[in-house]
């Protein structure tokens, strides 16, 4: 079910999302589909499916640098893996089946994963030619990072309904009819 979710997500958002783009930022499925397993799935399933989905971003994503398309694998990858962990750290004291509680926690897991990547690409800029792949400051990056974790935690309210109905499809520990 991962598989077939991720290879429907990720298209929706490079083709359709954009659409939604508020101010330059376009909400992201891939973080609503991460912040659903993370907080679903056992801890080492959550981590590297987050992983795998942080990589496919960055492979699906290039960068352009110094006029050059860099593939950079690792700041959606370290930073989807290191936001699942976050996830995973709060969702004992959560209400994991709650379209809320996925709306929350995909704002959770987008924000660790923008400070990540802000972080590896300003060393990143540190360190070889001062080239970063944004325009401004890291701070005016993460600025516009933080309408981006907005917008997709709005994006979290209907998608996380959705997911949460598709719940004893997923094969997660525990998955069994709802008890009232």
């Amino acid at each position: 079910m991962f598989i077939l979710a991720v290879a429907i997500v990720l298209p929706i958002d490079a083709a359709f999302m954009p659409v939604f783009s508020i101010g330059g930022t376009s909400p992201s499925l891939a973080g609503v589909l991460a912040a659903f397993v993370s907080l679903n799935a056992a801890r080492r399933s959550a981590w590297w499916g987050c992983f795998v989905i942080g990589l496919l971003i960055d492979f699906s994503s290039p960068q352009l640098v110094n006029g050059a398309l860099l593939f950079l694998p690792g700041p959606n990858t370290l930073g989807f893996a290191l936001g699942s962990c976050t996830v995973t750290v709060f969702r004992a004291l959560l209400l994991r089946r709650s379209m809320l509680t996925v709306s929350a926690m995909t704002f959770v897991l987008l924000l660790t994963a923008s400070l990540i990547w802000v972080f590896i690409w300003s060393m990143r800029g540190i360190v070889t030619d001062g080239v970063v792949p944004f325009v401004g400051s890291a701070m005016q990056e993460l600025g516009m990072r933080l309408g981006w974790c907005l917008s997709s935690a709005i994006i979290g309210l209907p998608v996380g309904w959705a997911l949460n109905r598709t719940f004893s499809w997923w094969g997660f520990p525990g998955a069994g009819p709802r008890k009232f």
